[in-house]
């Protein structure tokens, strides 16, 4: 089934988000393939028009990591593409778009607190500072559509803040380009720990978050959606690890 472009709004309501909010949106180009849009021949470019027409007064977060910095490669601001999906590319090229200087988990931004966002420590990746620490203090909603809640980056920031086992902090050295400017310096990352076998598992926390009634999940057209705030998220994640501090994840036997 198919719907019209202007059902994107009522389902972006429908998920509790207003024109006004500050949100950061994990997402897959397939979502956009739902819709039929009449100005725009690319799906994924009608899909973020609408977004931002109704975000009108707020602020549209998304990642555009690289991981440049982890690789030994240089980071050009402008210049190299995201590597987590077409998705986050799309809107990366978008008009009136600006990007954050991070050599691992670069953000895009759109609307009013794009500034705040994107001048966040780039010397860190989930320290105080950062774009993750920011997220944390203006409470962003966070948002998943058509796409695994593992996807949700702000868990490491919960996972670094309660200095879980199974991560460590690395340094890396990282190159950034930016209008010219060639920029050196080093880089701390909260990585995984490859002795310890663990993948990210998130089904405890989005259980609690349901009972508890901070989580919301609702249908974007055929797909599932969620919202979260970033406080309810740490709060919520801060207490499962206290509990157990693999609460987080899905460990295996090496």
């Amino acid at each position: 089934m198919l719907y019209p472009s202007s059902k994107i709004k009522d389902h972006l309501l429908d998920l509790g988000i207003t024109p006004d909010d500050t949100i950061f949106l994990h997402g897959d180009a397939g979502i956009a393939l739902q819709y039929i849009y009449e100005n725009d021949t690319d799906p994924v470019v009608g899909f973020f028009n609408e977004v931002k027409s109704y975000l009108s007064k707020g602020t549209i977060l998304v990642p555009t990591f690289t991981y440049s910095a982890t690789k030994g490669q240089l980071f050009d601001v402008f210049e190299t593409p995201s590597d987590v999906g077409l998705f986050s590319e799309k809107f990366r090229l978008l008009d009136g778009v600006v990007r954050s200087h991070h050599p691992i988990f670069s953000i895009c931004a759109f609307g009013k607190c794009s500034p705040y966002f994107i001048s966040a420590n780039v010397e860190d990746c989930f320290g105080e500072g950062t774009f993750f620490d920011r997220l944390y203090k203006k409470n962003v909603k966070i948002i998943t559509l058509g796409c695994a809640l593992e996807r949700i980056t702000f868990v490491h920031f919960v996972e670094q803040k309660n200095n879980i086992p199974y991560r460590y902090l690395k340094t890396f050295s990282a190159q950034v380009l930016h209008a010219g400017i060639h920029k050196k310096f080093d880089i701390s990352y909260f990585v995984r720990d490859l002795k310890i076998n663990t993948e990210l598992n998130l089904s405890s926390l989005e259980r609690e978050a349901l009972k508890q009634n901070k989580m919301l999940v609702k249908p974007f057209g055929r797909f599932k959606a969620r919202n979260i705030s970033s406080k309810d998220l740490f709060q919520i994640g801060s207490q499962l690890l206290r509990e157990d501090q693999y609460a987080l994840v899905r460990a295996f036997d090496s």
